[in-house]
């Protein structure tokens, strides 16, 4: 009786044993088959989904503010990871999207998608939205979108415009993969001066100019990391650099602009698989010279840096043209 006692306690030992056992091991295959490829931070509160519809069973609430992984990303629909639970999530309910390896993920999307950049054949007036306009000088280089064989899509502020094929000549990037020494891969455009409205327009761009100065014909080897702030930190009078706006409890700091530097590279960045390594934004209302969530903040706390993903050295080139600031990602000759 004793050994009949002990041999079917041992049975149903066994037993649960390999059921666990079980569960466990498809459990971890379906957990591992889950490889996060972006995080990204929630702009509201919400309720995970088990399916990705709005009826769907909900697994838990995801307060806004928090920190998630974004296992895939959809227009509609993104598969999230949070608080170890797998769910749905509606996409416009996250922002600050970044790439956990940009080779295998690209960042899913652009400010305003960019694939190509202009020289202007003639001076051309340029205006949109909020932006009251400046006057883009023939041979001056603006970064744009090809929408169709005659119209190209210049990102201004957050807005854009149009540019037909009698104001200048298109010239697409060339595919990072099959470039050579001295093309252009990637780049972005942004737009400074007196229509931030805060004044100290002289100071802040300045500021602009002499980080593009530091930073100008920079060579990225493959694998290094580039700091923004290894460069023009610190943002001080001592270091040349002036009074002038900023995003600040007080509103103006010295170095005031420096970040539509980093933001215009940054936004360059984004045209190709480099990894970010660092980024951070202003505030969640954003600033004015480029779309929400695509600005990139620099200062004692916060720095710009990117991984050069590329088999081969990059080379940055940034171009101040009297209120248009051009960074231009070019494949670099090796040893720079």
């Amino acid at each position: 009786m004793a050994g009949q006692k002990i041999h079917f306690k041992t049975g149903i030992g066994v037993r649960v044993f390999y059921v666990i056992f079980m569960l466990v091991l498809v459990f971890g295959i379906a957990h591992g088959e889950e490889v996060p490829q972006y995080t990204a931070e929630t702009d509201t509160t919400f309720f995970l989904r088990m399916e990705p519809a709005t009826e769907a069973y909900h697994i838990m609430k995801v307060p806004e503010g928090s920190k998630v992984k974004v296992i895939t990303w959809g227009d509609e629909w993104s598969k999230i990871l949070y608080s170890n639970q797998v769910g749905y999530g509606k996409t416009e309910w996250l922002y600050c999207f970044r790439s956990l390896d940009a080779m295998k993920y690209p960042h899913p999307e652009q400010a305003t998608p960019v694939d190509g950049y202009w020289t202007f054949n003639q001076d051309v007036f340029l205006a949109a939205g909020d932006f009251k306009g400046l006057t883009a000088k023939t041979g001056q280089v603006a970064c744009v979108g090809q929408t169709d064989h005659e119209t190209y899509t210049l990102p201004v502020w957050r807005d854009s415009l149009t540019l037909t094929q009698s104001q200048g000549t298109y010239s697409p990037f060339v595919a990072w993969s099959d470039a050579q020494p001295g093309d252009v891969i990637g780049g972005f455009t942004t737009f400074y001066g007196d229509q931030q409205g805060k004044g100290r327009a002289e100071e802040r761009e300045h500021n602009i100019l002499l980080g593009s100065e530091r930073i100008h014909l920079t060579v990225v080897e493959p694998d290094a990391i580039f700091s923004f702030n290894d460069l023009c930190a610190p943002y001080k009078k001592r270091n040349g650099y002036q009074l002038a706006p900023n995003i600040s409890q007080d509103g103006t700091g010295y170095g005031g602009g420096i970040c539509q530097l980093t933001t215009t590279l940054y936004n360059a960045i984004l045209t190709l698989p480099m990894q970010i390594e660092e980024w951070e934004i202003h505030r969640y209302s954003g600033i004015a010279y480029a779309p929400q969530f695509f600005d990139a903040a620099v200062g004692s706390y916060s720095d710009l840096r990117f991984r050069n993903t590329l088999p081969y050295p990059i080379q940055l080139q940034v171009f101040t043209q009297d209120g248009m600031l051009t960074v231009f990602l070019v494949r670099a000759e090796v040893g720079g």
